[in-house]
């Protein structure tokens, strides 16, 4: 994550994996429909914040579906597989 205050922007780059294992869900008219997502896959995300007076006023966000279980190149591998926030 970067910050520069002067112009109150915050940028950060994190990746979410989706294990694939949705759960289905009650559709229209009594159906069942699949959960989402169906197969496994890791979301890329870089996202920009504009703060103005202490609160997120824009957000813009850049994402790309990579293979699961992808990390950052700047993490170990143990890491990127971890449950806990990666500094």
């Amino acid at each position: 994550m970067m910050v520069d205050e002067e112009r109150g922007l915050v940028v950060a780059f994190v990746f979410f994996d989706h294990s694939g294992n949705g759960h289905p869900r009650p559709g229209p008219a009594g159906a069942t429909m699949a959960g989402e997502p169906t197969r496994p896959f890791t979301w890329e995300i870089a996202e920009l914040f504009r703060i103005e007076n202490g609160k997120i006023r824009r957000i813009e966000a850049v994402l790309d579906q990579c293979p699961y279980g992808m990390g950052s190149p700047w993490s170990r591998r143990e890491d990127a597989m971890s449950s806990r926030i990666q500094q």
